[in-house]
């Protein structure tokens, strides 16, 4: 076994000092200590977490869609992707929304995007996945934009925590 010394921080400086009296520095250092082991153990790298980008997707009235999501990294099962919303257009609802993946044979990483109504300006949304570890990557942001389908009038669209949903809809 490889031999290595581990330095989180020094008595001698004021804030290193600050930070070791405080749990939540010592359990954040400690998980990173043995996440670094497990991954040398596996023979991985330390790759930092982040999901690929999310292309423009077109969804229509009354409709959801499944979007596959990509990543790199190696995280802590479970690990939460969360989908947020950054401006809801006027007269619209729209509901973050949250998928967990218990495992690493939970395959694809998978959300789901749903618009009640049709004819909205894009609506952004940014997604990223939290690990067990307190592990973030950092958001992607993306585009929905909900469509008329075939005998559709009315726009909306939502995304809401039914299995990790994603909607936005027009309010009457």
């Amino acid at each position: 076994m490889a031999s290595i010394i581990i330095e989180t921080a020094f008595h001698s400086n004021p804030n290193d000092a600050l930070a070791l009296q405080d749990p939540v520095f010592r359990e954040a250092s400690m998980k990173g200590v043995e996440k670094g082991y497990r991954l040398w153990r596996e023979g991985k790298g330390c790759d930092p977490l982040k999901v690929d980008p999310i292309q423009t997707i077109c969804v229509a009235a009354g409709q959801s869609r499944v979007v596959d999501l990509a990543f790199a990294g190696f995280p802590q099962y479970p690990v939460v992707i969360e989908t947020k919303n950054l401006g809801c257009l006027p007269g619209w609802k729209c509901t973050d929304g949250t998928v967990t993946l218990p495992d690493a044979d939970t395959k694809p990483a998978q959300i789901t995007l749903r618009c009640e109504n049709a004819g909205s300006a894009p609506i952004y949304w940014d997604t990223r996945m939290v690990d067990d570890d307190g592990v973030k990557s950092p958001p992607v942001r993306h585009i929905v934009q909900c469509v008329r389908g075939p005998g559709m009038v009315a726009p909306q669209a939502t995304h809401g925590e039914d299995g990790g949903a994603a909607t936005a809809r027009k309010l009457p």
